[in-house]
């Protein structure tokens, strides 16, 4: 918004609220607050009432989620994911409120110009490397937690409430809602602070994609990762020991799930050849007789499953994804599939 669209708001808004009879210390106050969140930015709520009456929530269930299970970069993940109307107003506050507020830099999962890709590329140069993970990373995260965001963007007690309340699901961050990751960078912001300057006590780098973290530098790290235990335990998180990686010179590195090696970032051999194979049958059988032989002939969005998977290798490897585009756009698609 301009400064001509804000003066307008800001001169409607006390236009109404004079004929409605609000004192001038009520409209001073108003306006002012409405200033604030116009200069950020950001939409103006001015309470939970606001809150509902916007994103029309009269219209849906807040609390309408469903759970399954979801195989991601070798591990499995329990998503709690939104109805499509709650998951539409969901989208709205990631869109117009979380996309403006700053975001640390040490992070790079769901954050704009950054990527998997950036993540892994920071470490590619260094000889040790110490992989770690958050366990249960979003609902670690509470609701006062999720309302603290919103009261540091300028919301009020009340507005802040209905915004956060909008956002979890029993009092936590659900992992399947697009709102998470946008909080859990803004709330895992001070940790980043730390963990960088404790990587920078010992010659290191830091960075973290979603739950995972990242610590490189061309020195043994070996006294690193109790200290990195201490500080997540202080924070209210819990590191999975089980899922620790510490990679040593000479030796290929897996860094949230691509291969680093070299100086390189690729994807690793085992997924490319598992989606070159499944093109070749496509294109040898058919795709419905693929789907019945391999026992899935009722798959449901399965040509935007393979095509997922060629535009993850393009934003790795540009040209071997293009290679792999080509060949899916020359599959026969059965008309269900167009």
């Amino acid at each position: 918004m301009d400064a001509l669209q804000m003066a307008a708001y800001l001169g409607n808004l006390q236009t109404e609220m004079k004929a409605r009879g609000r004192s001038e210390e009520e409209i001073s106050r108003c306006v002012g607050y409405a200033r604030t969140l116009l200069r950020s930015g950001l939409p103006v709520l001015f309470d939970s009432r606001h809150v509902r009456k916007v994103l029309q929530l009269d219209q849906i269930r807040q609390q309408a989620y469903h759970v399954f299970f979801l195989h991601q970069r070798g591990k499995l993940r329990e998503i709690t994911a939104p109805s499509l109307p709650l998951k539409s107003r969901q989208r709205w506050i990631a869109q117009h409120i979380l996309s403006q507020l700053p975001v640390s830099p040490h992070a790079h999962g769901f954050v704009k110009s950054r990527s998997i890709k950036t993540n892994a590329l920071l470490h590619a140069h260094h000889d040790y490397v110490l992989c770690m993970d958050i366990e249960d990373f979003f609902p670690s995260i509470p609701l006062d937690a999720v309302v603290r965001v919103f009261a540091r963007a300028g919301y009020s007690k009340s507005a802040s409430a209905a915004l956060a309340q909008l956002c979890c699901h029993r009092d936590v961050l659900p992992q399947g809602a697009p709102t998470s990751p946008s909080l859990a960078n803004l709330i895992f912001s001070p940790v980043d602070e730390e963990l960088a300057a404790l990587a920078g006590q010992h010659g290191a780098v830091y960075s973290r994609y979603a739950d995972d973290l990242t610590f490189s530098s061309d020195t043994a790290l070996d006294r690193l990762e109790p200290a990195v235990h201490d500080v997540l335990q202080r924070h209210g998180y819990s590191g999975n020991r089980r899922k620790t990686a510490y990679f040593r010179p000479g030796q290929p590195k897996r860094i949230t799930g691509l291969t680093v090696q070299n100086g390189s970032v690729r994807i690793p051999r085992k997924f490319k050849r598992a989606l070159r194979q499944e093109i070749h049958f496509c294109r040898k059988f058919g795709v419905f007789t693929h789907l019945q032989n391999i026992h899935a002939a009722k798959c449901v969005n399965y040509r935007e499953y393979l095509y997922g998977k060629a535009y993850y290798v393009r934003m790795i490897e540009p040209e071997e994804g293009e290679r792999f585009l080509r060949e899916l756009d020359g599959i026969a698609w059965p008309v269900y599939y167009l």
